[in-house]
């Protein structure tokens, strides 16, 4: 039996996914290039992005997995059969980089649900503790990584960004040996960093799934210390955002990472307050439960878009133009979803995980 919120949850959160990602799947090196003089439109929604949106839909998705784990543990009470499923899934996220986008995220989560199935006997105390031990410490090592790092400020009237658009695919063969280039760079950061980071989100999702927190939401006084503490961070996030040298505003990476966590627990509150029975929640849901496509659609047709239909647009768009895709990507596929529903019960990226994780595959099931 599938619970309603966690659907309504994950598509939240794919969908939250693109409005980021968006600007990286036209130029993962840099993501989005400014203009020396930006438009009043574009500094709006940087702060926007970074107040509202930064890092905390990823974190929401590393709680959805954790959540998973112990939901499929307590139906099944067997750690060994969960460990196919993840090793499926390291597969889709070494394809999904090299193919095509070096951004994935499944690898990391794979790998990342591998270290979480040690801690599914473990008390809530201990989930808890270690899961904010970890966030804390790997947001406090990217921050140290940031500082002392490259702290260029690009522009796209810059002879590093022409540099680095010369370099940018525009045809298959260049795109694979730029994503491998990439990619390998990514999968050096996960021992390091970003396994433990998604790691410790995931146990923090274990304990609020058996917390109830999912279906109940927080606590009022916990809601209340919640908030304060992601105003704060936020706030923080703005000014270190708007002041010089850059070497200080790198550190927003790091500030981001913690508070996207607690961003995420504020999604997962306001998600209990969707009435079930909504036309938005049957679209969030069918989005959900449609997660791995949607994920996996969203990098074949922007990968698509921006490397082969319209690679000036990495040139011309300024953040507005990436937001208005972003938008037609979140209608599509609240329209998609719940079509495509009508008709299978399973996606086709769902269904193929499921069949290489089973010994006796199934068909994709119809109505």
């Amino acid at each position: 039996m599938r619970i309603i919120q966690l659907d309504r949850l994950r598509g939240i959160a794919v969908l939250g996914l693109l409005f980021l990602n968006v600007y990286y799947f036209a130029l993962f090196e840099t993501g989005y290039v400014g203009l020396s003089q930006p438009h009043v439109g574009d500094k709006i929604i940087e702060y926007l992005n970074l107040l509202l949106l930064d890092g905390r839909f990823r974190s929401l998705f590393c709680m959805l997995f954790g959540a998973a784990l112990v939901l499929q543990y307590d139906k099944r009470n067997d750690v060994a059969a969960l460990k196919p499923r993840l090793k499926c899934l390291i597969i889709f996220g070494i394809l999904h980089g090299f193919l095509l986008w070096p951004g994935d995220i499944l690898l990391s989560y794979g790998l990342a649900g591998i270290l979480a199935l040690g801690y599914l006997r473990k008390s809530q105390a201990t989930l808890l503790f270690h899961g904010f031990v970890m966030v804390l410490a790997t947001s406090s090592l990217l921050a140290l990584f940031m500082f002392f790092g490259d702290a260029e400020t690009i522009h796209r009237d810059s002879a590093t960004f022409h540099s680095i658009l010369l370099r940018a695919p525009t045809k298959l063969t260049d795109l694979i040996i730029h994503n491998a280039s990439m990619f390998v760079i990514m999968i050096m950061m996960l021992p390091v960093l970003t396994v433990w980071n998604a790691l410790g989100v995931m146990l923090i999702g274990m304990y609020c799934y058996r917390e109830q927190v999912f279906s109940r939401g927080l606590e009022k006084p916990l809601l209340f210390r919640v908030a304060v503490a992601v105003c704060f961070m936020s706030l923080a996030s703005a000014m270190l955002l708007y002041f010089e040298p850059a070497q200080l505003s790198a550190l927003n990476d790091g500030l981001v990472w913690t508070n996207a966590v607690l961003g995420a627990l504020l999604i997962t509150h306001f998600n209990t307050w969707i009435s079930p029975t909504s036309w938005l929640s049957h679209r969030l849901s069918a989005v959900g439960k449609l997660a791995l496509t949607c994920y996996l659609l969203q990098s074949i047709i922007l990968v698509t878009f921006f490397v082969w239909i319209a690679p000036q647009a990495r040139v011309t768009f300024n953040r507005i133009d990436y937001l208005q895709i972003a938008l037609v990507g979140m209608c599509l596929q609240l329209i998609f979803a719940p079509l495509y529903l009508k008709y299978f019960k399973q996606g086709p990226f769902e269904w193929i995980l499921r069949r290489c994780s089973h010994r006796e595959p199934k068909k994709i099931e119809e109505r």
